[in-house]
């Protein structure tokens, strides 16, 4: 008699980082395409579990804690319903940062065929959008020149690595390490500035990548995902955006259907009291590139086009 081959249900592609890269919006396309399985929680933070509950001194860090996945139990429990998908994915943007320790617990679980995907942003327009984001969340109270002069401190205070500006940008040891590990043809390096501007070659590219149908064109491509910006400070906006473990547990328990209403009006309003964003001090861009200046020089030979970089071309 013959047997059904069973489903591994494990991630068989991770999408490593950086954050603010368009991690978010690649989840929102590839979740639509029917060959690719996402869970329903986009960011699971499991292989880097460890190293982020060593700091969480910082505003929201125990907070965004709370929403990582934290045992092999609740990680695999979030595939169970995989069926004949070929591809299965993992999207965690703390992965590339924590690459020593990441590596290994990813390949005493998945293996060493798995394939990786990095997504890397203009340096210093990384940095700026993750800044702008922790203000948005208003938990991030210095301006942007005083926030990087607070790097090392607020890291040897136990702060949560999402407040390490420069050192998200920082990311040529970092590919390099999953490259060694998982080797050139298993890994994949997508630009953000790409994503924004071509998203349907880019998805068309990375599903060639994954080995499932490259013709599938998701029909949300027009969508942005958690679209940077900066808000007029209010009531209403305040609430809407600072996080909080009620509004958290209220918007699991509610369903996806009221879930997605909430996110329709937080949209609606957010959109409504958009203002400008501010300008980068010119001294500090001119450090920025000082201190990005070797790492640019090194991802080029990783066939990384920087003239797409804002800042650096």
């Amino acid at each position: 008699m013959e047997t059904v081959k069973q489903i591994n249900k494990k991630p068989n592609f991770l999408v490593v980082g950086v954050p603010k890269s368009g991690t978010s919006s690649l989840y929102g396309y590839l979740k639509e395409h029917p060959e690719i399985y996402l869970p329903e929680q986009k960011e699971l933070h499991f292989y880097t579990y460890n190293k982020l509950k060593e700091n969480t001194e910082g505003p929201g860090d125990k907070l965004a804690l709370k929403t990582v996945i934290k045992s092999k139990e609740e990680y695999e429990l979030l595939y169970k319903n995989r069926k004949s998908e070929i591809a299965s994915g993992d999207i965690s943007p703390s992965y590339l940062y924590f690459a020593d320790s990441a590596i290994p617990l990813i390949k005493s679980y998945l293996g060493e065929d798995v394939k990786i995907i990095i997504t890397l942003r203009d340096p210093i327009g990384r940095a700026f959008s993750n800044f702008l984001h922790q203000k948005r969340l208003l938990l991030e109270t210095l301006p942007f020149t005083e926030a990087l002069q607070s790097e090392t401190k607020r890291k040897e205070q136990g702060f949560g690595d999402f407040y390490r500006y420069k050192e998200h940008s920082l990311y040529f040891e970092n590919c390099m390490k999953y490259i060694n590990a998982f080797g050139n043809d298993n890994v994949k390096i997508v630009l953000f500035e790409d994503i924004i501007k071509n998203a349907e070659s880019e998805v068309k590219s990375i599903c060639n990548f994954l080995n499932v149908d490259a013709n599938f064109i998701p029909k949300n491509l027009n969508t942005v995902f958690n679209k940077g910006g900066v808000y007029k400070e209010n009531k209403l906006t305040a609430f809407l955006l600072k996080p909080s473990g009620l509004k958290q547990m209220v918007l699991k328990l509610i369903g996806s259907k009221l879930a997605n209403k909430y996110k329709a009006y937080k949209e609606s309003v957010l959109q409504k009291n958009t203002e400008a964003k501010p300008e980068i001090e010119a001294q500090t861009l001119v450090d920025l590139k000082a201190y990005f200046k070797q790492d640019i020089e090194q991802i080029k030979s990783l066939n990384v086009d920087i003239t797409k970089w804002k800042y650096f071309n």
